[in-house]
């Protein structure tokens, strides 16, 4: 690829194309729908129904009855066309690429277009110049926050000739299926240790001691019996005083920024205390941290008082603490709380070094896809910015 500063072209550009990129507005080139407004009534089987919760897979386990399909479709997404979310999230498109009928609702716009390559349309509308122009035409008030369709057809899109399109979207296409694949190791990854987890804490797998026999029975034991609680040692730093540096500083939330200094030095489980994560849990509540950190007052901190650390990691983060809220508009995990959730654990620290060793060598396979995935991800980012004008 190559480099080019003129007007109106990519700064990155595949050799043997030159040429300024033709600038129309999207409706010029593409025909826009969108799809139906009323909820339908939903059968069996039949005709997939597809909402923005399906943009990525494009499949659904919400059927329309064939009769009602061909009542209320005349405009059906076809094989090449783009359907993309409109309503709620704003502006991420997938590829219909099978001949299956798909019905779609109102929350979907649908592009069809002879003169765009679909892989080049979809990865010019992930670009940033047509992100913050759809951006720009959403209408924040309203809630759900949407762009009408006529705003859509009214983004002016700049675009190459059929086979610099096709060139392109072949590259992205692969792009596409790298991540793809990525994200489908990273996914049988973590099933395979949920699938571990479930059978060792609820004790059908059970490690053996050196000579072949089984550890002690399992005991019931409270969070108050198993941790020491440092929360008296937290710090909050306002973050116009944060001076920074090197060193983690956590909230609820995991690492929020790096400061110049520390007050908690050594292994440590951080638990969130207040925030919806308590009751969703979309992203991780219990941290293992180890080395120089600080912690404001929006995290429990913990240490064992005697067993490993790793395991008892494990064991934290199997809780279910949305039983433990005491929140109402915003969810709070209290230290009261906290110390009364009673778990069944190994007692015993050589099993409990084999469950945390073995658990967490899960975990570092998990760390890493993750890593290849964020990178393929950041690439793809950067090779949109550089390739589309």
């Amino acid at each position: 690829m190559s480099n080019t500063q003129k007007k109106n072209v990519p700064e990155l550009r595949f050799p043997g194309f030159e040429g300024e990129w033709e600038e129309k507005k999207l409706g010029e080139v593409a025909k826009i729908y969108d799809g139906t407004h009323q909820t339908p009534k939903y059968t069996n089987e039949g005709i997939k129904f597809l909402s923005v919760e399906n943009i990525k897979t494009l499949n659904s386990s919400k059927y329309i009855s064939e009769e009602a399909f061909e009542k209320e479709f005349k405009i059906r997404p076809e094989f090449g066309d783009i359907l993309m979310t409109r309503i709620g999230d704003i502006g991420t498109p997938n590829i219909v690429s099978s001949n299956e009928k798909f019905a779609y609702y109102v929350s979907l716009a649908l592009l069809k277009t002879k003169n765009l390559n679909s892989y080049f349309l979809k990865n010019l509308i992930l670009s940033s110049s047509i992100q913050n122009e759809l951006w720009r035409k959403t209408l924040h008030v309203a809630f759900p926050k949407k762009i009408n369709k006529n705003e859509i057809g009214k983004i002016k899109i700049n675009y190459p000739k059929k086979q610099e399109q096709q060139k392109i979207g072949q590259f992205f296409s692969k792009l596409d299926r790298q991540i793809e694949l990525e994200e489908q190791k990273l996914e049988l990854l973590q099933q395979q240790k949920k699938g571990y987890m479930q059978k060792i804490f609820s004790q059908e797998l059970r490690f053996k001691d050196e000579n072949g026999n089984d550890y002690p029975e399992w005991e019931e034991r409270r969070f108050a019996d198993i941790f020491k609680f440092h929360n008296k040692l937290r710090k909050p730093i306002k973050e116009n005083l944060r001076v920074k540096g090197s060193y983690p500083y956590y909230g609820a939330t995991g690492i929020i920024d790096y400061v110049d200094d520390f007050i908690f030095d050594g292994n440590y489980l951080l638990i969130g205390e207040d925030g919806a994560n308590i009751i969703t849990r979309s992203a991780p509540l219990v941290y293992l941290v180890n080395g120089k950190f600080w912690v404001n007052n929006h995290a429990h901190i913990l240490s064992p008082l005697n067993g490993n650390i790793q395991y008892l990691y494990q064991v934290a983060e199997l809780v279910n603490y949305e039983k433990y809220n005491t929140g109402t508009a915003q969810p709070k995990l209290n230290i009261q709380n906290l110390k009364i959730i009673s778990v069944v654990i190994s007692t015993n620290l050589e099993e409990q070094q084999k469950i945390g060793s073995f658990l967490s060598k899960l975990d570092r396979q998990i760390d890493l896809e993750e890593q290849k995935l964020e990178l393929l991800q950041q690439r793809k980012k950067a090779l949109l910015k550089l390739m589309f004008v």
